[in-house]
Parts: structure tokens; sequence; C-alpha cells
């Protein structure tokens, strides 16, 4: 068995991570499926939005990942707590040296203002 099918991420396995660590407003709080790059299962980019169920909500983007056989590890990539839009993941790309880039962004669904922000991710699968 190949390191990378070994390290191969189920998606309900990452979905229970993240709900797990991420944060809770009360209400309407939900983990989206996860997001992988072309060809690869054992990294991927997950969703989460947090929401009060009246007037507040924002959403948090996470790299996962397994580190070794069983241990999945997470980064947080972005939230916007401060903006309250909704994130688009873009795209997912492994780069030659590892690394993981990620295209994200918001069509300012509720600030109002479009963005969009691309990430550059380091992170180790020993």
């Amino acid at each position: 068995m190949t390191d990378e099918k070994k390290n191969e991420l189920n998606v309900e396995e990452v979905r229970e991570l993240i709900s797990k660590v991420g944060p809770s407003l009360g209400c309407g709080d939900f983990t989206y499926d996860p997001i992988f790059p072309e060809g690869r299962k054992d990294v991927c980019v997950v969703s989460h939005m947090a929401e009060d169920g009246h007037s507040y909500g924002f959403d948090t983007l996470y790299l996962v990942w397994k580190e070794g056989p069983g241990r999945m590890k997470y980064k947080e990539i972005k939230n916007t707590r401060s903006t309250k839009d909704y994130i688009m993941i873009k795209e997912i790309v492994i780069n030659n040296d590892g690394s993981v880039t990620v295209d994200f962004g918001s069509g300012g669904s509720y600030s109002g203002s479009p963005w969009s922000e691309s990430k550059r991710i380091e992170f180790s699968q020993k």
C-alpha cells in the first residue's frame, strides 16, 4: 500500500473533525464536504459555517491532512468573522515542493465587497 493510499482521507471523518474543532455560534453550524486537489485524496480543504440563527455568521476554511497512519491534522486558512461573508473555494493545487495553494474568495455576500485570495500553505505528511 502506498503512503498516499495509507493516508487517504475519509469524507465523513474530515467533516466530523472540523465540526468538532470549528467555531460554534449555537445555531446553524454546518461543515461542508471537503474539496480535494485533482488526483489526490490525502489532503483537502473544507469550509465550516457558524451561525447564531438570527443576525451573525461566518465561514472558516481549513486544510486537512493525515500525518502518519490515522492521525488527522488541520490548519485554519481563513475566516470571515469580521466581514460575515461566505467563502467559496475556487481551486486547490499541490505545488512541486509539496505545499498546497488554495484559491478562494467571496462575492461579498454580506460586506458588499467581492474579494479573492490565494494562500500557499506548507504542511508535513510524515
